[in-house]
């Protein structure tokens, strides 16, 4: 066995490789692992872009959504005070309807009972007017107050609810 090794390498010339292909050789190493570094970074920073890309492409249709939905919530809560205010008109119509029928009923019992009829009906006609003025002042203060709507996420859910802010007086 030893004679077959001893044929195999004694025909193979081992030398030491010269000082420039020492150097060509490192060259290359260090080249290709700088290509394997900037390869590298390249693919982190191309997916930390395309991430980016993505966060800044989902704010801006929350951005736009966030824009119509205001516009929206300006329009119903514009409709909203409409119909709110029509309601305090209704109201008060029908109020001073009942107060005028209340009247009418009153003086008509005042009118059977009494003796001093004409100072009853202007205790009556003063109290009523009392009670008118109060109820059209709390009318006109709720006209005037605006109502704020405050939006409460729950669930992936927009409520929106609408509190009535109280003037401290």
């Amino acid at each position: 066995m030893g004679s077959i090794y001893e044929d195999i390498v004694e025909d193979i010339n081992i030398a030491r490789p010269t000082a420039t292909k020492l150097v060509l050789k490192w060259t290359v190493r260090i080249a290709v692992a700088l290509i394997t570094v900037a390869f590298t970074y390249g693919q982190i920073k191309g997916t930390r872009t395309n991430r980016l890309a993505d966060i800044e492409s989902g704010l801006s249709e929350n951005t736009k959504a966030i824009v119509e939905m205001r516009q929206e919530m300006k329009l119903s809560i514009g409709a909203l005070n409409g119909k709110i205010d029509k309601v305090y008109d209704d109201g008060l119509k029908a109020f001073n309807d009942f107060q005028q029928y209340n009247d009418k009923k009153l003086g008509m019992i005042i009118d059977y009972g009494s003796k001093d009829k004409e100072m009853l009906k202007r205790m009556l006609e003063i109290m009523t007017l009392e009670k008118t003025k109060t109820v059209e002042n709390g009318v006109q203060q709720a006209k005037i107050t605006p109502a704020t709507p405050v939006l409460l996420n729950r669930n992936d859910s927009i409520s929106i609810v609408v509190k009535q802010i109280k003037n401290e007086k």
